[in-house]
């Protein structure tokens, strides 16, 4: 049996993209393992106070809420490093016996746009690893910005130790080229392995218009003080896109990254979503969903989709679903036009009234718009299938 180690990858969490991520590389993983007919155990990183651990005196015990909740036949899971409150790395001793660790940094973590103690906390754990003399594999994801010396000086430290990095957009395989001097692998997200379940459509009077409500950018980032410099009113422009298509659609509001206990808190869209359904009661809420793979089989249900949740909009185009991005930092130009698909509202360029204009129109015209997704299909699946070669070569050889 191969151990490998994971970062950056949740489960049990609000955040479906986060999730998406995780699933995807068990899906990937999976894959492999059933073709080798062989089986791979992944060590799984939990954050925990250590004193918690102490009191309970068993590491089993602790590891409660860390595991996925499906069914693989050829993985197992288990533990070998915990987190605590204050960012220290406490190992296990399987550590030891993995082979490398895959850190995905939920995706678009490794900058510093959402704060630098989100990103030392982060990096914190993949200078650990390497500093273990295991090979730390930098997984497919956005690399950059770090607009901090210091930040981008520990960035660089860690992509130069990595035992391959690999870059998901074309912007951040440059990006890491010119601050590091390495050159990533190109591929692109893992999550457009993610699966889930194709529901024939049922003719209807009006087609299904899907929005994804970022709670992040309603209430205006973390700092809530329009954080990340958009040049769009977003709650305006989503009241005004409702507003303009309400007759032309049936529009769906799907949450993507939620928190049922406190609604309130910065990163929820429930919050958007519940504000939203209360001024247009004719709108459907999506149920809450409990996987990653439920929010995408309901997405591949809609026949346009919009959001603001860089992996919502992932799910909607792995699924054949048009998909109007709404950008808020460049993660998102950088994936799509890596996919050749230029079909995006751009918070940080556009206007209000430009970004209402563009979502209503490329809504309009999605029959268009799903026809310029060929494309960017034929490119996932040749990243699909080098990703898993890849996968196969850092397990197996």
């Amino acid at each position: 049996m191969i151990e490998i180690g994971s970062l950056g990858l949740s489960f049990g969490s609000g955040n479906k993209g986060c999730e998406a991520l995780a699933y995807s590389f068990l899906e990937a993983v999976e894959t492999i393992a059933a073709k080798r007919n062989e089986r791979v155990q992944i060590n799984f990183l939990k954050p925990l106070p250590f004193k918690q651990i102490i009191k309970k005196r068993s590491v089993k015990a602790a590891k409660s809420g860390c595991f996925p909740k499906n069914e693989y036949a050829h993985l197992q899971f288990n533990t070998c490093f915990f987190l605590n409150k204050s960012g220290k790395v406490i190992f296990l001793n399987n550590v030891k016996k993995c082979k490398c660790v895959f850190d995905f940094t939920d995706g678009d973590s490794f900058t510093d746009i959402y704060g630098q103690e989100r990103f030392f906390e982060r990096t914190r754990v993949k200078k650990a690893v390497i500093d273990k003399n295991v090979p730390l594999i930098l997984g497919s994801q956005t690399i950059g910005p770090f607009k901090d010396t210091k930040v981008r000086q520990l960035a660089v430290e860690v992509i130069k130790n990595c035992a391959e990095v690999y870059a998901r957009d074309n912007m951040s395989y440059a990006y890491t080229l010119k601050i590091s001097g390495r050159k990533p692998k190109l591929t692109s997200d893992i999550a457009f392995l993610l699966p889930f379940d194709k529901k024939e459509k049922i003719s209807e009077d009006k087609p299904k218009l899907g929005i994804n409500p970022s709670g992040l950018l309603w209430n205006g980032g973390y700092t809530k003080d329009n954080q990340f410099g958009l040049t769009v009113n977003y709650r305006e422009y989503l009241r005004k896109v409702i507003k303009e298509l309400t007759d032309s659609f049936e529009i769906h509001l799907i949450p993507h990254a939620f928190r049922t206990d406190n609604v309130k808190t910065a990163d929820n869209d429930l919050d958007a979503v519940n504000a939203l359904h209360k001024e247009f009661p004719n709108t459907v809420v999506a149920p809450i969903p409990d996987t990653p793979m439920q929010v995408k089989s309901y997405i591949a249900s809609m026949d346009v989709f919009t959001g603001a949740r860089m992996h919502a909009t992932i799910g909607s185009f792995s699924a054949g679903i048009p998909v109007i991005p709404f950008s808020y930092s460049r993660k998102f130009e950088g994936l799509f036009e890596s996919l050749d698909y230029s079909y995006l509202v751009h918070g940080k360029g556009d206007s209000t009234q430009e970004a209402v204009y563009k979502t209503v129109e490329y809504a309009k015209d999605f029959k268009i718009l799903k026809g310029n997704m060929k494309k960017g299909n034929e490119i996932i699946k040749n990243s699909n299938q080098f990703i898993l070669n890849e996968i196969e070569s850092a397990l197996f050889e």
